[in-house]
Parts: C-alpha cells; sequence; structure tokens
C-alpha cells in the first residue's frame, strides 16, 4: 500500500535528489492552511486550538493544559464516543499508565467546570463523547 493511500499528501522516494527535496519543502511551506474551520463547536461550548480558548455560552473556562487536550479530542471525535485509552495516548505521553484513572478524573474536573446542563457523557465500555445538544444525550 502506498504512502498517499494512508493519508499522506506527498511523498518522496527514495533515492532522492536533493533538489528536489528542497523545491518540494518549500512548496509545502507555499500552502495556505484553510481559513475556515478552525473553532471546534458543540451545544455552545467554543474551543480555539490555535489560542487555546475555550468558552461555554460565552462564558470563558480556565482549563488546565490536559483539560484542555480532553475537551479538543472529544470535540474532534464529534458525535463519536471517544475512548479512554485514545484520549490517553492523545492527551498524556507515550509512559503513561493505561490503568491509570487520571482520565476519568479529568472528566470529572472538565464536567465540574462546564457546568450545566451536562455536555459530556459516558457509554460505560465505550468511552466518552459531546452531547450533540445541551442536555440530551
Amino acid at each position: 500500500m502506498t504512502r498517499l493511500t494512508l493519508g499522506a499528501d506527498d511523498y518522496l522516494a527514495k533515492p532522492f535528489h536533493f533538489p528536489e527535496l528542497v523545491l518540494r519543502v518549500r512548496a509545502l511551506a507555499r500552502r495556505r492552511p484553510s481559513a475556515g474551520g478552525r473553532m471546534l463547536r458543540a451545544a455552545g461550548l467554543e474551543l480555539d486550538p490555535v489560542r487555546r480558548t475555550a468558552t461555554r455560552d460565552g462564558r470563558p473556562l480556565e482549563l488546565s493544559v490536559k483539560e484542555f487536550g480532553v475537551l479538543e479530542g472529544l470535540l474532534r471525535a464529534g458525535p463519536a464516543p471517544i475512548s479512554t485509552e485514545r484520549l490517553l495516548e492523545e492527551v498524556w505521553d507515550e509512559n503513561a499508565d493505561p490503568f491509570t484513572n487520571t482520565v476519568t478524573v479529568t472528566i470529572g474536573r472538565l464536567r465540574r467546570k462546564l457546568g450545566d446542563p451536562p455536555l459530556i457523557v459516558t457509554t460505560p465500555g465505550v468511552g466518552y463523547r459531546i452531547a450533540t445538544a445541551a442536555g440530551r444525550k
């Protein structure tokens, strides 16, 4: 299977000529990030990954780095649930203990900071997800 079918958008096979590598790097640097879609939104919650800010119904949220990472992971997963293991992989480093309750504790703190109605839904045996609408499961 080629790298391009696995999600890469550019690939340079070996052996390669150094000038070609330089030209490809310059071409990639000229690409402009998409203008829209930077903000992640769901049920009155807005998260800006670039500015590292989050609000709920216009009220700013004071989140720790891990809480922000968990919330970003939940929002990026969309309405689909995300497992504790995947959150642990995405937000913590590779040395994190897979048997720890760190994710559960962080979710609890995040729920308190987000307030009512609850936005984070637990699906037993599957993981967590953001409610599609505030107060609805």
